[in-house]
């Protein structure tokens, strides 16, 4: 069965949203879904989603609305974000290799899995332990327009009707995947991906509503795209950039707190902590300021490296000071400490 990828919710780039408060960024190493064996050091990528059904998928394209070639350049836009992804784990190099192969009749299922002999020979050709296939790539977009009434009532009372149209567009993508292991002799990985993305537009007519959504084209590209990217962190370990957020204020501390995120602002991380570790220490009857003087330093602990200080501040700014932030906070960074183990088991001591 086919699962879906959520394109727009990365897992570890989760703010804490406030208005009031400063954000900064910074990078670590997501985990994969799996373990990769310790013995695949490279692994080399092939497009075998080629349907092998030529014709028929033309006449697909002639039904569907597909342009020209869109689906050939959705399928290397896959392999570019596959790639793309690849290239962001320590765990593995990658190697592009350029093959496209033909897959399945018309693009929408498995084909039957490469020879062993095959693997074997793609991966002696480029000096590869693994092979990753795009075995089968089909997209389709679907578009409609409806009209829409908006009543508006004037000054004299009289009503004026304004009609436009809203026109949709859905573009679905569905690539099947393999993962080869040549020297276990097994597929390491098998899935089909199924995800699909929706847009609107709005114009005065229904054929100015359609025309103006986006080229179904760049659409399916820039699907193909994430997804591919969205395999690559399946199956590697990769550094993504999350955001986190902090207090640049508190009352009865406006001065040190504006030096310290000052200080936070150029980087400068043991100077902001040393002024918010004193406000936390010295504002015994503001309890408001210490919290988020303690979330500050769990911050501090976090861009640092330390997660176990960083839990402590956390709750500390909770249970001591009631901070309702830190609460969300303390199950982040507790996500985060169960994501670093399962890197260190996943990376095969590689970092």
């Amino acid at each position: 069965m086919p699962y879906r990828i959520h394109l727009l919710l990365p897992l570890l780039a989760v703010a804490l949203l406030s208005g009031c408060m400063k954000s900064t960024s910074l990078t670590v190493l997501q985990p994969a879904q799996f373990k990769v064996p310790d013995h695949i050091a490279k692994v080399a990528v092939v497009d075998r989603s080629k349907p092998s059904n030529g014709w028929s998928n033309v006449l697909e394209g002639l039904f569907t609305g597909e342009a020209i070639g869109q689906d050939r350049q959705s399928r290397a836009e896959a392999v570019r974000g596959l790639t793309d992804a690849l290239q962001r784990t320590p765990r593995f190099r990658v190697i592009s290799t350029g093959i496209e192969m033909e897959g399945s009749k018309a693009g929408g299922s498995l084909p039957t899995p490469l020879p062993w002999a095959e693997v074997e020979r793609i991966c002696a050709d480029y000096a590869a332990d693994a092979v990753v296939c795009i075995e089968s790539f089909d997209s389709d977009n679907n578009a409609s327009a409806r009209r829409r009434e908006n009543r508006q009532k004037n000054k004299d009372g009289s009503i004026t009707t304004k009609v436009d149209y809203v026109s949709d567009m859905r573009t679905g993508v569905r690539m099947g995947w393999r993962f080869y292991d040549p020297k276990a002799k097994i597929i390491f990985d098998e899935v089909v991906t199924d995800e699909y993305l929706q847009n609107t537009a709005t114009g005065s007519t229904e054929r100015a509503a359609i025309s103006n959504l986006p080229s179904q084209v760049s659409v399916t590209r820039k699907v193909s795209f994430i997804v591919g990217q969205e395999y690559g962190m399946r199956i590697a370990p990769v550094f993504v950039q999350i955001t986190r957020q902090y207090y640049p204020k508190a009352k009865g501390f406006k001065s040190q707190m504006a030096q310290a995120t000052r200080f936070a602002q150029g980087g400068d991380w043991d100077r902001a902590a040393e002024i918010w570790k004193k406000i936390e220490l010295t504002a015994t009857d503001n309890p408001k300021a210490a919290g988020r003087a303690a979330y500050n330093m769990a911050i501090v602990a976090e861009v640092k490296g330390n997660l176990d200080i960083a839990l402590e501040w956390a709750e500390k700014s909770w249970t001591k000071y009631g901070n309702k932030k830190a609460r969300t906070y303390i199950e982040m960074i507790r996500q985060r400490q169960n994501d670093a183990r399962k890197v260190e088991y996943q990376m095969n001591k590689k970092v």
